[in-house]
C-alpha cells in the first residue's frame, strides 16, 4: 500500500479541554494575545502598529531574503516597502551588519523570523532595534514552544499562526502578542467572530477530511490532484485583516495541550542518526545552529551540498519520507514577488541557502522505522 508522510502537520483537535483560557494564559505570559484570521493579517496588524508608533509617512521593513512570501504579503497589506538582507553564510539568521546598514529614518521594524522553529537570534536583534528606535516583529509562525517553561518570546510584538502545517493547527487563524499596551491601542480590536450553526459544522466536517488526508496511508493520494497546490510555495495578496472565528478559538487550548504533550524523541533520534553519517555534505543545521536538544521544531532542516540534495530529496519522496525543500529560492525569485521587490537583489548567501536546504519531518506521524528509513537512504545516497 502507497505510504507518504506530508512534511510537516499534527492533526487538529476537535474536543474542548476546559471552559476558560487559564493554560493558554500561562502559555503566553507575560504577553496578552489579540486574535486575526490569519497568521498574515496578523503579521499585518503589527506592521500596522508599528507604522502608527513610529508615524513615517514612507514605512520600511527589514526582513530576511529567504523566507515565506506571506512575509511581503504582511508588509504590502500594511502599505510599507519590504527591504530585504542577506543571511549569514549557512545559516538561517538575517546578517545583522547588513540588519543595521539598512536602518533608515522611514524603518518601522525588524522582522526576525524562525525558520522551521529554529529561533533568531533575538538577543542581538533587540539591541539593533532598541538602538534604532524600530520595533522588533518576532515572527513565530514556524515555532511554537514544547512547554510552559520554553516559552521564551522577546519581540515587542510575536506573530503566531494556527494555519495549515503550523506547529499548532486550527487550520487557520493567528495571534499577535504584545506586552506594551501601546501596541494594544494600536492594534485592531477584533472581538471573536461568532460562528453560526453551518460555519461550525462546515468547519469541524473539513478538519475531520484534514486529520484523515495527512494519515501516510492517504496523504500519497493529493499528489496526484495539482490543483490543491500541495507543497507549493505561491504568493498571495492579503485581502483583509479580520477577526479569529469562534470554532477555531473554542479549541485552541486544547490544540495547545495537545501539541506539548507529544515527546520529542523523534527529533532527537534523527539528528543522532544525522550525527552518525559523518558526511561533511551534510550540515546538521539545529546542531550548528546551538539549538537545545529539547526544543520543539516544526520540521528538521538539514544543509545538504548542492551536487547531492535533489538525488537525496528525490529517493526520500520517492520513498515515502516526507522531505521537502521549503521554499524554492530567495523572496525575490518567487513568482509574482518580483514585482514588488523590484531593483533588490544580491542575496548569495540567500540563495545558496535556498539551494541545499532539505528538511525531514518530525510531527506526531513520524515513527522510529521512518526515522530509521530516512538515514538508509540519506546513507545509500552519500556512500
Amino acid at each position: 500500500m502507497p505510504y507518504q508522510l506530508p512534511p510537516a502537520g499534527n492533526p487538529v483537535q476537535l474536543s474542548v479541554s476546559h471552559n476558560d483560557d487559564t493554560f493558554l494564559q500561562t502559555v503566553f505570559s507575560p504577553y496578552t494575545p489579540r486574535f486575526f484570521n490569519s497568521g498574515t493579517a496578523a503579521l499585518a496588524a503589527a506592521i500596522l502598529a508599528s507604522i502608527s508608533i513610529r508615524g513615517t509617512t514612507d514605512p520600511e521593513v527589514i526582513l530576511p531574503a529567504y523566507g515565506c512570501p506571506d512575509l511581503i504579503s504582511a508588509v504590502v497589506y500594511a502599505g510599507a516597502k519590504p527591504v530585504l538582507v542577506d543571511l549569514e553564510a549557512n545559516r538561517p539568521w538575517m546578517d545583522q551588519g547588513q540588519v543595521a546598514a539598512a536602518i533608515t529614518a522611514d524603518t518601522v521594524a525588524i522582522i526576525a523570523v524562525s525558520l522551521c522553529g529554529m529561533p533568531e537570534r533575538l538577543d542581538a536583534l533587540r539591541q539593533i532595534a532598541v538602538r534604532t528606535a524600530v520595533m522588533l516583529i518576532e515572527d513565530s509562525a514556524q515555532l511554537f514552544p514544547g512547554s510552559v517553561a520554553e516559552a521564551d518570546w522577546q519581540g515587542d510584538m510575536v506573530v503566531i499562526s494556527f494555519g495549515r502545517g503550523k506547529p499548532v493547527s486550527l487550520l487557520g487563524g493567528g495571534a499577535v502578542l504584545f506586552q506594551d499596551e501601546r501596541f494594544g491601542r494600536f492594534l485592531p480590536d477584533n472581538p471573536v467572530a461568532s460562528s453560526g450553526i453551518g460555519q461550525r459544522l462546515a468547519f469541524r466536517m473539513k478538519t475531520q477530511l484534514y486529520n484523515w488526508l495527512i494519515a501516510p496511508r492517504l496523504y500519497w493520494a493529493l499528489q496526484w490532484f495539482p490543483i490543491l497546490h500541495i507543497g507549493e510555495t505561491r504568493y498571495h495578496q492579503l485581502e483583509d485583516i479580520g477577526p479569529i472565528d469562534s470554532a477555531r478559538r473554542r479549541i485552541l487550548q486544547a490544540n495547545v495541550m495537545s501539541y506539548m504533550q507529544q515527546g520529542l524523541d523523534t527529533s532527537v533520534a534523527l539528528s543522532s542518526m544525522i550525527d552518525s553519517l559523518g558526511d561533511e555534505r551534510i550540515v546538521n543545521l539545529p546542531v550548528a545552529c546551538e539549538v537545545p536538544a529539547k526544543h520543539r521544531l516544526l520540521r528538521y532542516p538539514l544543509l545538504v551540498d548542492s551536487a547531492i540534495r535533489n538525488r537525496v530529496y528525490t529517493r526520500l519522496v520517492e520513498s515515502g519520507m516526507g522531505a521537502s525543500k521549503m521554499y524554492p529560492g530567495i523572496l525575490p525569485a518567487i513568482s509574482g514577488v518580483g514585482a514588488v521587490l523590484a531593483g533588490q537583489g544580491g542575496f548569495p548567501m540567500a540563495e545558496r541557502f535556498a539551494g541545499q536546504l532539505l528538511t525531514l519531518p518530525v510531527h506526531a506521524g513520524v515513527r522510529r522505522v521512518d526515522i530509521q528509513k530516512i538515514v538508509a537512504v540519506v546513507r545509500e545516497i552519500c556512500s
